[in-house]
């Protein structure tokens, strides 16, 4: 998880925009959530969702934030790791009337039963996991939002937060790990995300910045968020969720 810090790429630039029929049925809708399973992005095709979404992890990892080295990104612009063929992947678009823009998204990597999988926060804070982590332990990882709007963004951190409290849910999944700058722990102390820190910052050479560990308080978080918005984000593999209304200003910078 990361903040933008090269003020060379903006917003806008990182990103992606492409034509899809998502909307649709749904055009006076502004914004949609969509999961993804591993096969869906692992096997991804030209011009699609998945693709984008892939194009906005290398624009913000590699780019924006430098937290990826350049040799990271694919011929096509994309960025993938061992762990995607791992994780549920939620992705958020924005309706541009007849394209959208794929300007937010996260995973959840599952550390599986009879499989040697070592979750990234093992690998980079072995020194506080004397015993590996649970089987069905879960990794919020990837986690990006890219919007103009702080209001528009915050909703988005809301929604993609909901919809991963409620697969973790439903999977019984936890505990809920992530490795995180220190400022995006003090954001999510801002937004009342429930958290504990379980390592204390250190560099991260694979990040190429200082990061730490923390784990979300499942029950805690599904009690401030509410039971009715965590239901109605409790969405199926392969489908999506809507709201918002179409604003009538143009949405992005030229």
């Amino acid at each position: 998880m990361s903040s933008a810090n090269n003020k060379f790429i903006s917003h806008s630039d990182a990103i992606p925009v492409i034509n899809s029929d998502v909307f649709l049925r749904h055009a006076n809708q502004r914004f949609a959530l969509g999961v993804f399973n591993a096969v869906d992005v692992l096997t991804y095709k030209p011009n699609s969702i998945e693709e984008a979404y892939l194009r906005l992890r290398a624009n913000v990892y590699i780019d924006q934030t430098g937290m990826l080295d350049q040799d990271l990104r694919r011929d096509d612009g994309t960025e993938m790791d061992e762990f995607d063929k791992l994780s549920t992947h939620f992705v958020v678009l924005e309706n541009l009337i007849e394209q959208v823009s794929v300007f937010a998204c996260g995973r959840l990597i599952v550390k599986m039963m009879h499989k040697d999988i070592i979750l990234p926060i093992e690998k980079y804070f072995p020194e506080v996991f004397f015993e590996p982590a649970p089987h069905n332990s879960v990794e919020i990882s990837r986690f990006i939002v890219r919007h103009n709007d702080p209001r528009c963004a915050r909703t988005a951190k809301i929604r993609l937060m909901t919809a991963g409290l409620a697969h973790a849910f439903k999977k019984n999944l936890e505990p809920i790990l992530c490795v995180v700058e220190p400022s995006f722990e003090r954001d999510l102390r801002i937004m009342k995300i429930p958290t504990s820190r379980i390592t204390e910052p250190k560099l991260v050479p694979q990040y190429n910045d200082h990061n730490l560990g923390i784990e979300i308080d499942k029950q805690l978080l599904r009690d401030r968020l509410g039971e009715t918005e965590t239901n109605h984000m409790s969405i199926p593999v392969g489908s999506y969720v809507f709201w918002g209304n179409q604003p009538t200003y143009k949405l992005f910078d030229t």
